[in-house]
């Protein structure tokens, strides 16, 4: 077996399992989630299923924040010491959190104590699965010996845009709480039952990918866009999310599995980062092909 030269580090937001994050060697930084004021770490001391809960039957202010530099500067230094190995550092994008840019300035302080070892840090251009499937396949291919510079980063410069997600909103609520939509737009939509399936675009900016009428059409829309956006696909990586709608989820799988029945497609909770101002509801998958 080959000698892995890097770590991957990514952070909660990528919904990376504990169980897969350990066979592969990653390291997974939690987001810190404040809840009514009170900070929480992601996975720590929250749990997203827990948030959900409360956002349901309380009106609660949420905010979300990706790991300052310290907490990147000493996770690189750990691995760097303690492991000997370079890092790959593979963020949200930069368009919907601090998370790249918080990133790069612990990694340019680690490249002033450390000349010889190496921290990149890449921006996904997404968030959620999406991201997650992208350091999980970059931390294969690092266990595999593949080269971090030459080879595992320009097949993630690449791979990003193969890679995406489809999520479909249960209300239009939290999304107009957060100054997310317009009041004329929440008014219309909610009188239409007009719900908006939400995409990340190139840019790694979320969009709406088109609007459904009632909630019976969310999982055929999720569905539609998928086959359209991973048509002529080699090999497909597909994950089901949720912020506590489980029931939704299993359908949206069994769906799924009907499709591709050769796949597996794992069920996770839906990051908080993007849950927090969608709210409790919602289900969508992300999805990475060849």
């Amino acid at each position: 077996m080959k000698t892995q030269n890097a770590v991957v580090v990514t952070g909660s937001a990528a919904q990376v399992s504990p169980e897969i994050a350990s066979q592969l060697g990653m390291v997974i930084l939690p987001l810190t989630i404040i809840v009514a004021g009170k900070a929480y770490l992601d996975g720590v001391d929250i749990f997203p299923g827990e948030l959900y809960q409360k956002m349901r039957t309380q009106k609660l202010e949420v905010k979300t924040a990706a790991p300052n530099v310290g907490q990147y500067y000493e996770c690189f230094k750990s691995i760097i010491d303690q492991k000997g190995r370079d890092v790959l550092c593979i963020t949200l994008s930069r368009q919907l959190s601090s998370d790249y840019n918080t990133a790069v300035v612990a990694a340019q302080m680690i490249s002033n104590e450390y000349p010889l070892s190496k921290v990149i840090v890449f921006d996904s251009l997404r968030a959620a699965a999406p991201q997650g499937l992208l350091a999980i396949e970059a931390a294969k291919q690092l266990q595999a010996g593949l080269s971090m510079e030459e080879e595992v980063v320009q097949y993630l410069t690449n791979a990003r845009h193969r890679s995406g997600l489809i999520a479909g909103v249960d209300t239009l609520d939290y999304l107009a709480q957060g100054g997310r939509i317009g009041k004329a737009a929440y008014l219309v939509g909610s009188a239409l039952q007009i719900i908006p399936i939400l995409t990340i675009n190139k840019e790694g900016i979320v969009a709406p990918s088109r609007v459904v009428r009632n909630k019976d059409n969310v999982i055929p829309a999720i569905i539609s866009i998928l086959t359209n956006q991973t048509s002529g696909f080699k090999k497909l990586d597909l994950a089901v999310m949720h912020a506590d709608a489980q029931e939704k989820a299993e359908a949206l799988q069994h769906s799924l599995n009907e499709r591709y029945p050769s796949l597996e497609i794992p069920i996770s909770e839906f990051t908080p980062v993007m849950g927090a101002h969608a709210g409790p509801g919602l289900i969508g998958l992300g999805y990475l092909y060849e």
